[in-house]
């Protein structure tokens, strides 16, 4: 195929931008080690890194014809010959200046085709570097010329923060065809561990599509599985059909389906071990270091804390361990962002500080990346004052809320502790966006911290994401998928094991209270043809988003499985509750389910909630009247305030005689009374309660600070149906003695 030469020269300019990145990335981390340095003979090891960096870079340069590139290259290159022979000697306005020349040398690799830049700002410091004639520095500004328009552009160059967005392996912007998205989007992939040179490059393209098949091929798999399953389901028939007659074409046909059993099996493990195979390869191939997207990171630290007048150590470990490129890719702004946040606010008090990047593979499928900071800590107070300016919490809830739920406010949008807007942070959505990204990613992401002594974030995140397993569930006999990785546990309960708390049906699991609704209400699914099931026992799942737990209650749980997931376009993407489809290997198409969705859906089904519980347990405590009879108020309220939260009627008194008037005048279906209280105590109350015809058969329940054995069986020889001592007192032991009396 003959290649005229404005195609030659473009795919030139394309392998030169991404052999200028790794060059620029090696020299961006050898002058942030440098700058650090103080052990002279490590210096000239690293200046030599840096000399040589430069020279190959200029004559890469030279050899596309960019001369701005090549002209910077080649003074960097004379100043670093001059710092290796001693001549000349580094100071910290030099190292300004150096990554200052660096930021411009990115400018003119990600320019558009027919802009020129002027860098006779930069060359001149560099200039003066050179002759040893340091001096005043010039204010760093470009002109631009746009080759097409012949109009000046001023730029004014900063460090570029924003830069570090851009991939070390960066495409052009002027890319026009399909084949140099290819050429640019690139993968560096080690063919033999250890060895360097035995290195290639792979279009982003090509290993996507790999992938792609990869997973098509998994939809084969299923399939075949399927089919000897129903080759074996019609052996089993017929081999009963010969028991009861003896016909020889029953033989034959018994013969060929057996052969034909043996060849599906065979064939079913075939495919299944190849596309396991290939899909783990195809995995491993996306497998990324982390030092693939933050080595970057350290410069980004440098500028920025130079840019605010702080002096910020940055420290990394871990970075070696692999992870899918695409969650390395979705990650590096997130990352970027909570940097920010902790140079930012973290170390805001103080002009030194540290910055910790820890990363850890906890398990074959999971990593952990912890980044941590020595400031001063989360306040509280103001996060909590924040969270009511911005009316995302009300004042009732700021005042309930606990300390440590109170630092997740800092992932909510629009909220910042920081009292101004900076072009680092201040607008309240850095760590909502890592929030959303995390949570995409199907990770978690948590903080902790300490007043005075710094703040760690604590993400947890899938290796790869191009495996992916669901539970198959049932929903008036349509069939819907799960995400596994979304369902804490699958269960089934007693209807006797529900509890309505707060008039929701709940269960309690692992010491958390978790709501009960069906999954056909959040779905809206509607079948009148379908009789309610009357069995004792509830199929749910447990899910969670990170943040809530709800259990979804269903018709049947059929499997877990290997789905292979089919995302919606842009025109379904914002299709309430469904995530996307898979196709089982009957050929059935399924929906899959958005968890997230499903428990924003479920707060405003929560008034259905009760329809899972049988109407006899729901009539136990709708318009159930209780009267609460305590002469402290304290006491009152609180009692008042659980019994009507589970939806009790509830009435009080603040004495015996009081409450001995209202249970004279109107009905309570319950009792509960403090012992010590003026006019009329509590043992008086409950003997005139059963002495009276009208009023004996009511359960009276004792809740007295009175815990001594005689008092006990005072209460007793008076007729108490319970007796609860305050210092012991739970408030589900009183809801549950509430309904078993009533």
């Amino acid at each position: 195929m003959h290649i005229n030469d404005a195609e030659f020269f473009k795919k030139l300019r394309s392998t030169f931008t991404i052999e200028a990145y790794e060059h620029l990335r090696i020299i961006s981390l050898s002058l942030i080690e440098l700058e650090k340095m103080f052990v002279e003979e490590n210096k000239k090891t690293i200046v030599e890194t840096i000399h040589r960096e430069f020279h190959s870079l200029k004559g890469a340069s030279r050899a596309v014809s960019i001369k701005e590139i090549e002209s910077i290259c080649h003074t960097m290159e004379n100043i670093f010959s001059k710092i290796k022979k001693e001549t000349l000697e580094l100071n910290e306005q030099m190292f300004d200046i150096f990554n200052e020349s660096i930021d411009i040398i990115e400018d003119i690799l990600s320019s558009h085709e027919g802009e020129i830049k002027d860098i006779s700002v930069i060359m001149g410091n560099l200039k003066k570097i050179e002759c040893g004639n340091l001096g005043k520095i010039d204010s760093i500004k470009t002109e631009t010329v746009n080759l097409d328009t012949g109009i000046n552009q001023d730029v004014n160059i900063k460090p570029k923060y924003s830069q570090e967005d851009n991939n070390i392996i960066k495409a052009s912007k002027n890319i026009k065809n399909e084949e140099d998205v290819k050429m640019q989007n690139i993968n560096t992939v080690k063919v033999t561990e250890g060895k360097t040179s035995e290195i290639v490059r792979v279009s982003k393209s090509k290993l996507d599509s790999l992938l792609l098949q990869g997973e098509e091929m998994a939809y084969a798999k299923l399939s075949s599985i399927k089919t000897a399953k129903e080759i074996k389901e019609i052996k089993e028939l017929i081999d009963l059909w010969k028991k009861e007659k003896e016909y020889t074409f029953i033989e034959m046909l018994k013969n060929n389906v057996d052969a034909l059993l043996k060849s599906a099996e065979n064939e079913a493990k075939t495919i299944e071990m190849m596309t396991d195979t290939f899909i783990e390869d195809i995995k491993s191939i996306m497998l990324l270091p982390f030092y693939s997207i933050i080595e970057m990171f350290p410069k980004m630290v440098r500028d920025l804390s130079r840019h605010i007048g702080k002096e910020i150590e940055f420290i990394s470990e871990g970075t070696e361990i692999e992870i899918d490129r695409r969650i390395l890719e979705e990650m590096k702004d997130p990352l970027m962002h909570i940097i920010r946040n902790c140079i930012d606010h973290g170390i805001e008090k103080s002009s030194r500080g540290t910055i910790n990047l820890n990363i850890v593979q906890v398990s074959s499928d999971t990593v952990k990346i912890e980044i941590s900071d020595d400031g001063v800590g989360i306040d509280i107070e103001k996060l909590k004052e924040k969270a009511i300016i911005n009316n995302i919490l009300t004042q009732g809830q700021v005042n309930a809320i606990d300390d440590e739920s109170a630092k997740m406010l800092i992932f909510k949008s629009g909220i910042s502790t920081s009292d101004i807007i900076t072009d680092i942070s201040g607008r309240g959505l850095g760590l909502a966006i890592v929030y959303e990204k995390v949570q995409k990613l199907e990770g978690s992401i948590t903080v902790r911290s300490e007043k005075a002594k710094g703040t760690t974030f604590t993400i947890i995140l899938p290796i790869t994401i191009s495996t992916n397993r669901g539970i198959i569930l049932k929903v008036e006999k349509q069939d819907f998928v799960i995400p596994t990785g979304k369902v804490e546990k699958v269960m089934r309960v007693k209807k006797d094991e529900v509890r309505i708390i707060e008039n929701r049906a709940t269960i309690s699991l692992d010491g958390y209270i978790i709501p009960i609704v069906r999954l056909k209400d959040i779905l809206e699914i509607q079948d009148k043809r379908i009789e309610e099931s009357s069995g004792d026992i509830i199929s749910i799942l447990v899910v969670n988003d990170m943040e809530n737990k709800i259990a979804l209650s269903v018709d049947e749980i059929i499997i877990e499985q290997e789905v292979l997931v089919k995302r919606f376009n842009k025109q379904l993407k914002k299709v309430r509750n469904i995530a996307g489809a898979t196709i089982l290997g009957s050929g059935q198409v399924v929906p899959i389910l958005a968890v997230q969705d499903l428990i924003k859906s479920s707060l405003k089904n929560s008034n259905k909630s009760l329809s899972i519980v049988g109407e006899s347990e729901k009539d136990i405590i709708q318009n159930k009247r209780i009267i609460v009879v305590e002469d402290s108020i304290t006491s009152r309220t609180l009692l008042k305030n659980i019994l009507e939260s589970h939806g009790y009627i509830v009435k009080t008194a603040v004495n015996g005689l009081k409450g001995w008037e209202l249970i004279k005048s109107e009905k309570f279906d319950i009792v509960i009374t403090d012992v010590e209280m003026p006019e009329m105590d509590g043992f008086e109350l409950t003997s005139k309660i059963r002495n009276d015809s009208q009023t004996c058969e009511i359960p009276v329940i004792l809740v007295t600070s009175l815990e001594s054995r005689e008092d006990k069986e005072r209460g007793i020889d008076v007729g108490a149906s319970a007796y609860i001592v305050k210092s012991d007192f739970r408030q589900n032991n009183l809801l549950e003695t509430i309904k078993r009396l009533i």
